[in-house]
């Protein structure tokens, strides 16, 4: 009788997730009225593109767990759920951008020992979300301490940010709004009116950046006011 091929590592952390489903997956998710169309839709060139931009995510992906094995048997059920939750993401994103940057997480999550239960699941959830211009607005820009959306800079212009709201930027700035990523300053009178970078942006950061060591607790977090100072 002929063994059962092993898994493979990406099947050892994301289940048996085949990248030639991917479709399928979303398809299913869906569900409702949408589901009778799915073949339809398939057959379309932006799904045949999807298709390639998938299968060599996670081609990539499988890759990085082979180079980092011997790590795949320590991980935290915290860092599980997020390397989870990134490599599920990459069946629903169409940005190669974004697909980029989900690899490096993948990558930088084996070497996050330390994620908190809560930490994981809202990384996973922004993980999801977040679009690729949101992230590099964030690598971009971490390291002002605050963000104002205006037409025109105001005092200590080297700490605060300017965003047009009428911009592209501007309309990044109210997506990280949305996520959480950008929260309402100090009721004082100097932060009044400012947004600054929430706390989990700075863990965010350390999953997204690139390059990263891979040694368990080697990658460290940081914050605006440290990495502007």
């Amino acid at each position: 009788m002929p063994s059962l091929k092993p898994a493979s590592p990406l099947e050892t952390v994301a289940g048996s997730t085949a990248t030639e489903a991917a479709l399928t997956v979303v398809g299913a998710l869906a569900g409702g009225p949408i589901a009778p169309l799915l073949p339809v839709l398939a057959k379309s060139l932006a799904s045949g593109r999807q298709h390639s931009r998938v299968v060599a995510a996670l081609a990539s992906i499988d890759q990085t767990l082979k180079d980092h094995s011997s790590q795949l048997a320590g991980l935290t059920d915290e860092q599980y759920k997020l390397v989870n939750e990134t490599i599920l993401a990459v069946l629903h994103t169409t940005s190669e951008q974004k697909l980029s940057y989900l690899r490096i997480a993948v990558r930088n999550a084996l070497a996050l020992n330390d994620l908190l239960p809560q930490e994981s699941v809202v990384l996973g959830r922004i993980v999801r979300d977040i679009s690729g211009e949101e992230a590099a607005f964030l690598l971009a820009n971490f390291e002002y301490e605050r963000v104002q959306l205006a037409k025109t800079s105001g005092p200590h212009e080297q700490r605060v940010l300017t965003v047009d709201p009428d911009s592209r930027a501007g309309l990044v700035a109210v997506g990280l709004i949305s996520l959480g990523l950008l929260a309402p300053a100090e009721p004082t009178f100097d932060d009044s009116g400012l947004l600054r970078f929430s706390s989990i942006v700075a863990t965010l950061m350390v999953l997204l950046r690139e390059p990263a060591p891979i040694a368990p607790g080697s990658l460290q977090r940081a914050s605006p006011a440290a990495a502007s100072g």
